[in-house]
């Protein structure tokens, strides 16, 4: 998948280069003088192969074929081959299933500066407009603990309770290594608010292409598909999994966003 990524973002960052250098010499791109729209703002879903994200979007438009985009996203960065385990609290019937070797969860707020050239306008109304657009900035890397609730026997329970245990929330640690990884302790995953308090930043550089295709019938609302490949770069391994070698500092995938707005 991350040598598949890389090729589609590397060519794609050629074609459409050598596409719009074209197009900005055609007489039709050298013909266009204004263009009733000034700004658009636009906000969508991206499903990414490295999470799930969202975003919201400023565009300055210099024209029709030219568009300057300022953009803030956050990602919930997800690794879908991860397998949750099932949980059996020992006092309840059910429980909240849990990522067993997960020691933080990962979250991403990038700020990127970008910009969209037209390659093919519609041909008639209701046609698709196909665009080329292209962002660099940086990311802010949030690593939240992991909270398992731990299983641990009551050395007493006629004393301390009328259990034999006490469940206690835990994050990894190489104090709490030995529970961590024992399947036969872990009770549930703790609540997702748990550890909110304790995310630390890890900060990195970001580069996104793609394609977008615009099929509103109006040019005054925003309605398109945007599918491409990203590049999130931290100086250090993101430490999300216990095995170290399963961690990484590079993020390369491939996106689809859904884009709805408006111009003005």
């Amino acid at each position: 998948m991350r040598q598949c990524a890389l090729f589609i973002l590397a060519m794609m960052m050629l074609g459409s280069m050598e596409m719009s250098a074209q197009k900005a010499d055609s007489p039709k791109m050298q013909a266009q003088k204004d263009y009733m729209f000034r700004r658009q703002m636009v906000g969508g879903l991206r499903l990414q192969s490295t999470g799930l994200g969202f975003y919201l979007q400023y565009g300055l438009i210099k024209n029709i074929y030219k568009t300057h985009l300022f953009m803030l996203e956050y990602e919930w960065h997800i690794d879908y081959r991860d397998k949750k385990n099932k949980a059996y609290p020992v006092y309840t019937e059910t429980g909240r299933d849990y990522y067993f070797g997960v020691q933080n969860r990962f979250h991403e707020i990038r700020f990127s500066y970008g910009f969209e050239r037209a390659i093919a306008d519609k041909a008639v109304r209701n046609g698709v407009r196909l665009s080329w657009v292209g962002f660099l900035g940086g990311v802010m890397g949030l690593v939240k603990p992991y909270y398992l609730n731990i299983d641990y026997l009551n050395p007493d329970p006629y004393t301390q309770g009328t259990h034999p245990y006490n469940i206690v929330a835990q994050k990894y640690s190489e104090a709490t290594k030995s529970v961590f990884l024992d399947r036969n302790v872990i009770d549930e995953a703790a609540p997702i608010s748990k550890g909110l308090g304790e995310m630390k930043p890890v900060f990195g550089g970001h580069v996104r292409t793609g394609l977008n295709f615009d099929w509103g019938s109006r040019d005054a609302f925003v309605k398109s598909i945007e599918a491409g490949a990203s590049l999130d770069i931290f100086y250090k391994k993101i430490p999300i999994y216990v095995n170290d070698q399963s961690n990484h500092f590079l993020f390369l995938g491939l996106y689809v966003s859904f884009h709805m707005g408006k111009r003005w």
